[in-house]
């Protein structure tokens, strides 16, 4: 059986918006040209019940792009060999463009944009590179990572790594459970919060930097490789001030430690 693949070409105003939902396959989303979104998605026909399978591909009358993968829910069970063949997505959307882009299974690279982002995958890894606005990110069992991000983010991860790397990060809100999270960043007005069950967070920082750092933890332990200049202990909370202090950094931890270098 022959894949199918179905090509559509939509007129965007600024600012654009797309959303996407995948439930196998690959997605990738780069900037394209300016008043243009893109898309190819490729129905692997041979993977999966391609009857069932179906690719939605429309404009909203708000002129909100939609590319979704549906697979009736009656068969999510995927039982008697029945299950979602895989789609793979290209799309190529104007720079200023604000994300919406759910994936199960499906690995997701989103690359050089500037808007509004809202990213979550179940078994599947992240790869973000270029994006600058507010982002939004929730991930079950994948690995995420990410270079040259600017903006302000809020994020989860479950059994999941994170790194981030060459960064601007003007606040960050971040919890994992079960997970090690990386960030390289500059620390901007904040402020900065980790939450980890059992997992470890690294944050590198410029060599200049100054901040207050807060850790309060079951069992766990936070360690700065900058000159830290006072430290004490203040209802069973483990302070540090970093360089002579600055902008916050919280960390609320079960057993999970606190890097800061």
């Amino acid at each position: 059986m022959s894949n199918e693949t179905l090509e559509r070409a939509f007129t965007v105003t600024a600012p654009a918006r797309l959303k996407l939902s995948n439930i196998r396959g690959s997605v990738e989303i780069r900037s394209g040209e300016d008043g243009t979104i893109r898309v190819t998605a490729v129905k692997q026909a041979d993977s999966g019940d391609a009857k069932r399978t179906e690719i939605e591909l429309l404009q909203e009358a708000d002129g909100t792009v939609k590319a979704i993968t549906r697979f009736p829910e009656g068969s999510w069970g995927w039982l008697f060999g029945s299950h979602p063949c895989r789609v793979d997505y290209i799309v190529t959307a104007p720079r200023q463009c604000s994300l919406k882009v759910n994936g199960v299974s499906s690995d997701i690279l989103i690359e050089n944009f500037d808007g509004e982002f809202e990213i979550g995958t179940v078994s599947g890894d992240l790869t973000l590179g270029g994006l600058s606005g507010s982002l939004r990110l929730h991930s079950v069992s994948g690995v995420v990572t990410g270079e040259r991000m600017t903006g302000t983010l809020l994020m989860d991860t479950v059994s999941g790594d994170v790194r981030l790397n060459e960064s601007n990060l003007a606040s960050v809100k971040a919890e994992t459970v079960s997970g090690k999270m990386d960030f390289q960043t500059t620390l901007g007005g904040g402020p900065y919060y980790f939450g980890s069950v059992s997992g470890a967070v690294r944050l590198r920082v410029p060599p200049e930097t100054g901040c207050s750092v807060e850790l309060r933890s079951v069992s766990g332990k936070v360690s700065a490789k900058l000159p830290v200049t006072a430290q004490a202990r203040l209802n069973g909370a483990h302070l540090l001030q970093v360089q002579n202090g600055g902008v916050e950094v919280r960390m609320n931890s079960v057993s999970g430690w606190l890097a800061l270098e």
